[in-house]
């Protein structure tokens, strides 16, 4: 594990390229529905729930991690376009599309209410799980 000496987040590679900090949420929810805003929010408020998980968010972006980014969102007008990187292809309905992506199968899930999000949250905890597991 390698520690960035700016900013402390700790990366798998040394000398991993990033950019220090982690954003802000309201950066990433400025000017979206309050309906879209508390989908995010329980989404985070969920995916923290697992354990260590850091939120860095860019512009309209975030990114779940432990030491491994397990999934990414971005923040559209009126969903939240949701990236979860697992091990395994999944023929869910709630994916709309999915690509290998390395070891990992990606696979995309447009979120817009609670009820998507309760479809999208097995398959978060299990690629929060297996990030877990490849932990150095």
């Amino acid at each position: 594990m390698w520690a960035c000496p700016r900013c402390k987040r700790t990366f798998r590679q040394a000398n991993q390229r990033h950019a220090c900090g982690t954003g802000s949420v309201a950066g990433v929810l400025r000017d979206r529905p309050p309906a879209l805003a508390d989908v995010y929010h329980r989404l985070e408020r969920t995916v923290r729930g697992f354990g260590d998980v850091e939120v860095v968010t860019r512009d309209r972006y975030a990114l779940f991690r432990t030491t491994r980014i397990f999934a990414d969102l971005t923040v559209m007008r009126d969903a939240l376009r949701v990236v979860i990187h697992l091990g395994r292809k999944v023929g869910s309905p709630i994916f709309v599309k999915s690509g290998a992506n390395g070891k990992r199968i990606s696979h995309v899930a447009l979120v817009r209410t609670p009820k998507d999000l309760s479809a999208v949250v097995p398959f978060l905890r299990e690629a929060f799980d297996l990030a877990e597991r490849e932990k150095p």
